[in-house]
């Protein structure tokens, strides 16, 4: 008998090389038999040297390995098969643990996500696509570089994932085709199997922390040399280069490839509750490829990912929602295929549409607006701020030492209907920077215990002049975000001026039907000093009264009783 591990945690196995089991069978006492594919397995060291710097090293030949995850406490035995021979016979005993299983959607309240055993999962936190990577030095001269880098790897994440869970967070992005992550060799579906030693840090920081992960599997636009967005590809068999994008994403023999290269995840991660989702492609309408054939690979690929994965959700992404022609492109991609929906946007100033130029938090709310479906939960899946045309991260960044565009586009989108928090693109340079994590814990602290599944929250809006005032109402509940209009950027960080305080204010929640409850407010900033505060919130008759603030407010309204 095995180690015990816990529920809804990662029980492993290895075979030797000379014994090929190529599935394992498992049967949970009084459930059913599930069966699990083996994989080809490097067992791989992560070591770091003095400088911190993160180094593979690998250990021993491959084995065969099974990865399970046990749904249910008790006894569990499994048989390791190759071909119609039992190859091996054991068992481990699972432990109860307080765990929520897998993210899911349900018919009965499409617009958010839920968990399997009956949960809410609200996604907050930032795109974290890859670490860092610092070019090293090619001679003794100074200033001399060349080709060669170095990261700090997943000690950069588990530091990451660890400030993000202290303040309340539980979400990130992973790009698998990072140059840190990639796997794959300019040889379609030849991978380095020692590489994966990488992710499995990750995943194991992640599973320490309650972090989950949406896992991009591509984000390259052509396979013509140069760019950032090049791809290097030659096929196994006769060295052969795709011809184009289009016939890369039609040709069976392509296609065949990057499933077999899909499988190799989801073989290790396919039943993992760490991952939340797998997503296609970053931004798919930018490859150098016709549109049509986009949606038609896109609607295949996602039924067949969901074969090879069936915990797990899958969605893709489109380019930033700024010019008019991406509402075409949107509404194509509105697959039912499809789990949730995704929408990025920026600020950018040198954006088609005006609405992405000024106002992170009118971009936000529109973005939302636009995309919503009633049938189907929406991310803000990539946000933040960009110097023109994405030619880098936004130049006042560096002084936003309050986080003033981190509040504006992480939290509207949720407060006008979004399934999770807005995911910044730039949690490096910016968010871990001028450490912004703390300002996750006002939100997560707010929405604390809400069962969205029950509530079926639906937005309003009772913005004025003063302020942008967005809400979520719903069964038993209402929460809502209210936001100084004159705290803006351009005021504060441009110009340098100081945010003048908001006066006390009232709201009208009959609107909503809503007369009573019982207030907590969240001081968002979480600095807001007692003597702005000029008396407490109430609600009387539907009239809730708002003390004055400088910078904004959160609010959760419950029914009357004990406190929320």
């Amino acid at each position: 008998m095995m180690a015990n591990v816990p529920t809804f945690g990662r029980w492993m196995r290895t075979f030797p090389y000379r014994q090929p089991v190529d599935r394992v069978e498992f049967l949970p006492a009084g459930g059913e038999a599930e069966m699990r594919p083996t994989f080809l397995h490097q067992p791989a060291e992560l070591f770091y040297d003095d400088h911190g710097y993160e180094h593979l090293r690998v250990e021993g030949k491959p084995v065969y390995a099974v990865r399970y995850t046990p749904k249910q406490a008790g006894l569990h035995r499994y048989r390791a098969f190759a071909g119609e021979k039992v190859m091996e016979e054991g068992g481990f005993t699972c432990d109860p643990a307080d765990h929520d299983g897998y993210v899911i959607t349900k018919p009965d309240s499409p617009r958010y996500l839920l968990t399997t055993n009956g949960g809410s999962y609200v996604p907050i936190g930032p795109c974290m696509a890859g670490p860092p990577r610092y070019p090293l030095p090619a001679g003794a001269e100074h200033f001399e570089t060349g080709d060669a880098v170095a990261t700090l790897g997943a000690a950069e994440y588990e530091r990451w994932f660890r400030l993000l869970s202290e303040n309340g967070g539980n979400f990130a992005r992973i790009w698998l085709s990072h140059p840190y992550f990639n796997v794959e060799t300019a040889v379609a579906a030849e991978l380095d199997l020692a590489a994966f030693a990488r992710l499995d840090a990750v995943i194991e920081h992640a599973r320490t922390y309650g972090i989950r992960l949406k896992l991009c599997f591509e984000h390259f636009r052509t396979f013509e040399s140069g760019g950032p967005f090049y791809k290097e590809l030659r096929h196994p068999e006769d060295g052969r280069a795709p011809e184009s994008i289009n016939a890369w994403l039609t040709e069976p023999t392509w296609r065949e490839l990057w499933l077999k290269k899909v499988k190799a995840y989801t073989d290790r991660y396919g039943d993992d509750p760490v991952v939340m989702a797998w997503e296609l492609w970053n931004e798919m309408d930018c490859v150098a490829g016709d549109f049509d054939r986009v949606v038609s690979w896109t609607k295949d690929m996602l039924k067949e990912v969901r074969k090879l994965s069936s915990h797990h959700l899958v969605t893709n992404s489109l380019g930033s929602f700024d010019d008019e022609a991406k509402i075409q492109t949107h509404n194509a991609f509105r697959l039912p295929e499809m789990d949730f929906e995704q929408v990025h946007r920026y600020l950018d100033q040198g954006a088609p549409w005006e609405i992405c130029r000024e106002d992170p938090v009118a971009f936000s709310i529109d973005a939302i607006r636009r995309i919503a479906r009633l049938d189907r939960p929406l991310l803000l899946a990539e946000t933040g701020a960009v110097n023109d045309r994405h030619t880098g991260p936004f130049r006042y960044y560096r002084m936003d030492n309050r986080g003033i565009i981190f509040h504006d586009t992480t939290f509207p989108a949720f407060f006008t209907g979004a399934a999770g928090t807005g995911h910044i693109w730039h949690w490096d340079s910016y968010v871990d920077q001028k450490n912004l994590w703390r300002f996750y814990k006002p939100f997560s602290e707010l929405i604390a215990g809400l069962d969205f599944g029950f509530e079926r929250f639906m937005p309003f809006d009772l913005s004025n002049d003063e302020v942008w005032f967005r809400g979520l109402r719903g069964r038993r509940s209402m929460v809502a975000w209210v936001r100084n209009r004159a705290d803006t950027w351009q005021a504060v960080l441009r110009d340098g001026q100081d945010t003048p305080l908001v006066g006390e204010q009232v709201f009208d929640l009959t609107k909503v039907k809503l007369l009573e409850g019982d207030i907590r407010l969240a001081w968002p900033w979480g600095d807001e000093p007692d003597e702005l505060v000029s008396g407490k919130a109430s609600l009387n008759e539907g009239q809730l009264r708002l003390p004055s603030f400088r910078y904004g407010i959160m609010i959760r309204i419950g029914p009357k009783g004990p406190a929320v």
